[in-house]
């Protein structure tokens, strides 16, 4: 008996590690945060490179990890992500966006409940520090993602955009980089 009840704790163990692991979930509160009170879509427009994340239901280890963000009028943005699985399969989804609040992007794709994207900071030319969580009881799952024009970022810009994380209590040191490298399939970027 005692070794059943030993074998279905270690099952349950194992279960919960196994449905838990790619994500970052804690035990507490999601964190204050501060988004960019001036942030203006129109600038926001164009190619974002993802540098490094928080784990992402779905984005499990994909690398080439890109979006495009182009203007759909009526205040709608167009976003496309594009990724490579370890695989080599090429990945992509289209969804579209819009401004709920200042610096807070709702985003929806087909068959996915719609989620906010905080745009802690950003310079728009450079890169952009993006941070959701999502509180369930006692639970909270993050995400976060460290986005640049370009598939390598100088050093003090890179500085500036991890600072966005931790001046938001974000724990920087749950962040993977992401893989970008010029045998990445990114599409053509739409002229915007």
């Amino acid at each position: 008996m005692l070794l059943s009840l030993i074998g279905l704790l270690g099952l349950v163990i194992t279960c919960q590690c196994m449905v838990i692991a790619p994500y970052q979930v804690s035990v507490g509160q999601c964190p204050n945060i501060t988004e960019k009170y001036d942030f203006d879509a129109s600038q926001y427009l164009g190619r974002w490179f993802e540098l490094e994340k928080i784990q992402y239901v779905g984005e499990d280890d994909v690398e080439c990890a890109n979006a495009v963000y182009s203007d759909m009028g009526d205040g709608y943005i167009e976003v496309y992500n594009t990724g490579r699985f370890p695989t080599g399969e090429f990945t992509d989804i289209r969804g579209r966006a819009h401004e709920i609040a200042p610096g807070v992007l709702l985003v929806e794709f087909l068959k996915n409940s719609p989620n906010e994207l905080h745009i802690l900071d950003t310079d728009y030319e450079n890169f952009s520090s993006v941070y959701n969580c999502v509180q369930l009881g006692e639970l909270h799952w993050q995400y976060a993602w460290l986005l640049s024009r370009t598939m390598v970022m100088d050093e003090e810009i890179y500085s500036r955009a991890r600072l966005a994380f931790i001046n938001n209590n974000v724990n920087v040191s749950l962040l993977e980089t992401t893989y970008q490298g010029d045998d990445c399939p990114y599409p053509v970027q739409i002229v915007l």
